[in-house]
C-alpha cells in the first residue's frame, strides 16, 4: 500500500521537465559537415561500378560525376534485378565518354492515375462554435498524428498540397529503416555510423512523384534548408537530405525543434 501511495504522489510532468533539462547539460559534439562530406565521397569512390561507355572498371561516386543520377539509377536497378543494361543506355554512355551528347528521345506525358476515393458523409462545420481569444497549445512532442501516404497522391491533382510542407512529409516517406537498402546506403552508413537520419532521392523522382517541375523542386528544398527544417549536403553531383540526427538511441528531428543543425 506504501509503495502505491508513492507512486500516486510521482509527479510525472515534473520529471520529464527535468530529464529535458539534463538532457541539455550533456555534452555534445558539434558535426563537421565538410567532414562527413569528405568520408561520404571516400565511402562511395570504395564502391566499384562498371564503365560502360569506356569499358572498363571504375567507382560509383565518379560514375555518378561522369554521367549524372539517370544513368547510374538505371544501372543500378538493373543490376540489382539481375537485369541486362539496356542497348541504348550503352550508346549514351560510349556518346558521352566522346564528349558527345546522347541522343534525344521523344518526351513521354505522365499521367497520374489516382485512386477513386470512398464517399463519406460531409462534415457539417456549422455545428461547430467559434471560439475567441484561443491561446496556441504547446503540443507534446512525443505525440504525432499520423499523415496518410495517400496525401502524395493527392499533390498531383491538388494545387493546395503543393507547397515545401508536401515536400517534408515526402522525405520523411524516405527516411532509412532497418534493413533498407538504397543507392547511399542511408540506414548502414548514415543512420547507424554517422547517426544521422537521411533522406536520399533525386530531383527527377520526387518531381515525377509530386507532379511539379524540377526548378520549384529546388526552390523548396531550398527553403526547408534556409529554415533549418532540413540539411541539403552535396555528395558529388547529388543532394542527400539530413532531416535529423540520432542522440542516445532515440530520433529527433530538425522540423519538430528536437534538434537544430544552425
Amino acid at each position: 500500500m506504501q509503495r502505491r501511495n508513492s507512486m500516486e504522489d510521482f509527479d510525472v510532468a515534473k520529471a520529464a521537465k527535468e530529464l529535458k533539462e539534463l538532457r541539455k547539460l550533456i555534452p555534445r559534439e558539434e558535426n563537421d559537415w565538410e567532414e562527413i562530406k569528405r568520408q561520404a565521397v571516400e565511402y562511395y569512390k570504395d564502391i566499384p561500378m562498371y564503365d560502360w561507355g569506356a569499358g572498363q572498371d571504375f567507382n560509383e561516386h565518379d560514375m555518378l560525376e561522369k554521367y549524372g543520377p539517370k544513368y547510374i539509377n538505371t544501372i543500378r536497378h538493373c543490376e540489382h534485378e539481375g537485369w541486362p543494361i539496356p542497348k541504348n543506355l550503352i550508346s549514351d554512355l560510349h556518346r558521352i565518354h566522346e564528349g558527345k551528347k546522347p541522343y534525344k528521345k521523344k518526351a513521354q506525358n505522365n499521367i497520374a492515375n489516382i485512386d477513386n476515393y470512398r464517399e463519406r458523409q460531409k462534415i457539417d462545420w456549422d455545428r461547430f462554435e467559434k471560439k475567441k481569444d484561443l491561446k496556441p497549445v504547446e503540443y507534446k512532442k512525443k505525440y504525432y498524428s499520423n499523415v496518410s501516404a495517400g496525401i502524395i497522391n493527392m499533390v498531383r491533382t491538388c494545387k493546395v498540397l503543393r507547397n515545401p510542407t508536401t515536400l517534408l512529409f515526402y522525405l520523411l516517406q524516405h527516411k532509412p529503416w532497418e534493413g533498407k537498402k538504397d543507392k547511399h546506403d542511408t540506414y548502414e552508413y548514415w543512420y547507424l555510423k554517422k547517426n544521422l537520419i537521411v533522406a536520399s532521392v533525386s530531383i527527377e523522382k520526387i518531381s515525377a512523384d509530386l507532379g511539379v517541375h524540377e526548378k520549384t523542386v529546388r526552390n523548396w528544398i531550398d527553403l526547408l534548408h534556409d529554415s533549418g527544417i532540413i540539411k541539403k549536403l552535396k555528395i558529388g553531383i547529388e543532394n542527400i537530405y539530413v532531416l535529423g540526427e540520432v542522440i542516445d538511441k532515440e530520433e529527433l528531428y530538425y522540423y519538430a525543434g528536437e534538434a537544430s543543425w544552425k
